[in-house]
């Protein structure tokens, strides 16, 4: 990889590796933190400065995947918290997410050379070796097009 880039991918895989969550609970996390903190709807929405009918229309709006980032904060803010988000890799780091896309490009480019040099009688060798030098020279490389399908 490119210096920058795999010191921009580095830092953020840091400081992603110490972020803790957990699932969203099942009424929302307005909801929960509301009952938890033994508040009412009408409470909540006198803090927002919002009807009671808005503040539970929040709440299943959350549930719906329907609320505003803006509208989480100003809930979490009424409720003496704060809003935090982050995008988490499923792959357990980004550098194992371009790790597994250079894999998946490197096999995409490779196989088709491998099969006409195959019909030519002069196959590619190792197409596993192949595959995975191609896939560290796009490591190295990191570009959009690895992201193209």
């Amino acid at each position: 990889m490119k210096p920058f880039k795999n010191l921009q991918l580095q830092t953020l895989d840091q400081h992603l590796a110490g972020v803790s969550v957990c699932d969203r609970p099942s009424d929302g996390w307005i909801k929960a933190v509301r009952k938890a903190l033994g508040m009412s709807t009408r409470q909540l929405a006198q803090r927002m400065r919002i009807t009671q009918q808005s503040a539970a229309k929040l709440e299943n709006n959350e549930g719906d995947d329907a609320i505003t980032l803006k509208k989480l904060r100003q809930a979490a803010e009424a409720m003496d918290c704060r809003l935090v988000y982050a995008f988490l890799p499923n792959e357990g780091s980004l550098e194992a997410t371009v790790r597994k896309q250079a894999m998946k490009k490197a096999r995409a480019l490779v196989a088709p050379v491998n099969h006409t040099m195959l019909l030519e009688a002069q196959a590619v060798g190792n197409m596993d070796e192949k595959i995975h030098e191609t896939a560290e020279e796009l490591m190295r490389n990191i570009t959009p097009r690895l992201w193209d399908k």
